[in-house]
C-alpha cells in the first residue's frame, strides 16, 4: 500500500478534500521551459525596439503646402462718429455681413407688421369704446330730459304768481337738473371733439405713408421731381387736369398711366409729323416697264426690215 493510500486510511474523507484541493506541482523541466521562452521573446522584443530606433526618421524633403492668400477688398465705412475708416474684409465676410442685414432688415419690417397691426387693433377698439359712450350718453340724456318733467319758461312764470314756495323748489330742481345735462353734453362734446382730431391725425398719417411710398416706387422707376412736373405740366395742357387735382394723387400707378399716356400722344404726334412729310414730298420719277413679248417683237420685226433676219428669228417668230 502506498503512503497516499496509508494517508486516506487514517485522515478520513477531510483527508481526501485537503488533498484534492492542493494543486499539482509543475515539473522542473516546464519550468525551465517556459524561462527559456520568456527571456527568447524579450531578446526579440529588444532588437525590434534597437532595430526600430537604428532606423533614420523619414524626413519630409516636400515642404507642406501653403494656403492661397485670401483676397480681401479695401473700402470706406463711416463710424459712430461721422469719420470714415478704412475697412478690410474678406467675401465671406462681406456675403456674411449681407445676410445678417438682410435678416435684420427682414425681422425689421416684421416687427413694424407687428406694430402698425396691434396699434390698429387698439386703435379700432378704443373707437368702439367711444361710440359705445357716445350712443348710451346720449340716451341716458334723453331719458333724463323725458323723465325730469323740466316746466318751460312759461308755466315757471305762472308757477311764481300761483305758489312763489313750490316754484323756489321747482326752480331750485331744475337748476340742479341743467346742471348735470352741461356736463353731459360737454361730456360728450369733448369725445367727439377728440375723435374728429384723432381721425384727422390718422388721415394725415395714412397719407404721408401713402406720398412716402409712392415716390419710393417712382423713384425705382427713374421718376423724380423734375420728370414729375414735365408730367403734370403734359397732363394739365393735354386733358385738363388742374394742379389741386394731381396734388391729391398719392398712387404711383396713377403718375406712371400719365407717363405712359403722354408718351403715346407724344409718338402719335411725332408719327403723323412724319406721314405728312412723307405725303408732301416731291415724288421720283417712275420708270414703266415693257412688256418683254412687245420689245421682242420690235426688235425681230426691225431685224426682218433690215434683211438681216436668221433661222433662230423667223422661228422665235413663229412661236
Amino acid at each position: 500500500m502506498t503512503e497516499q493510500a496509508q494517508a486516506l486510511e487514517s485522515g478520513g474523507l477531510d483527508d481526501l478534500a485537503s488533498f484534492l484541493d492542493q494543486p499539482e506541482e509543475e515539473s522542473n523541466e516546464e519550468i525551465e521551459a517556459e524561462n527559456v521562452d520568456e527571456s527568447a521573446s524579450e531578446e526579440t522584443t529588444d532588437e525590434d525596439t534597437n532595430d526600430d530606433s537604428d532606423e533614420p526618421e523619414e524626413s519630409d524633403d516636400e515642404s507642406e503646402d501653403e494656403p492661397a492668400p485670401v483676397e480681401k477688398i479695401t473700402f470706406k465705412v463711416k463710424g459712430e462718429d461721422g469719420v470714415e475708416e478704412t475697412v478690410e474684409a474678406t467675401h465671406e465676410e462681406i456675403a456674411a455681413s449681407y445676410m445678417r442685414q438682410k435678416d435684420y432688415t427682414k425681422k425689421t419690417q416684421a416687427l413694424a407688421t407687428r406694430e402698425n397691426e396691434a396699434v390698429q387693433f387698439l386703435t379700432q377698439k378704443h373707437e368702439e369704446i367711444r361710440q359705445d359712450y357716445l350712443s348710451q350718453a346720449e340716451l341716458t340724456r334723453t331719458a333724463i330730459v323725458n323723465m325730469a318733467g323740466l316746466r318751460s319758461e312759461q308755466e315757471m312764470a305762472q308757477l311764481a304768481n300761483t305758489d312763489p314756495a313750490a316754484w323756489v323748489a321747482e326752480n331750485q330742481r331744475q337748476r340742479q337738473i341743467a346742471s348735470y345735462l352741461n356736463q353731459l353734453d360737454e361730456s360728450i362734446q369733448g369725445e367727439k371733439q377728440q375723435a374728429a382730431y384723432q381721425a384727422a391725425q390718422a388721415e394725415q398719417a395714412r397719407k404721408a405713408n401713402l406720398f412716402t411710398n409712392a415716390w419710393a416706387n417712382l423713384q425705382k422707376e427713374g421718376i423724380d421731381k423734375p420728370k414729375l412736373e414735365s408730367i403734370y405740366g403734359d397732363v394739365t395742357k393735354n386733358y385738363g387736369f388742374s394742379q389741386e387735382e394731381l396734388a391729391t394723387v398719392l398712387d404711383h400707378r396713377m403718375v406712371q398711366v400719365m407717363r405712359d399716356a403722354v408718351a403715346y400722344r407724344a409718338l402719335k404726334a411725332q408719327k403723323a409729323d412724319v406721314t405728312k412729310k412723307v405725303q408732301s414730298a416731291p415724288r421720283l420719277p417712275t420708270r414703266q416697264a415693257q412688256p418683254a413679248n412687245e420689245r421682242r417683237d420690235r426688235e425681230l420685226d426691225a431685224k426682218f426690215k433690215s434683211g438681216k433676219a436668221k433661222l433662230n428669228d423667223l422661228a422665235a417668230f413663229l412661236r
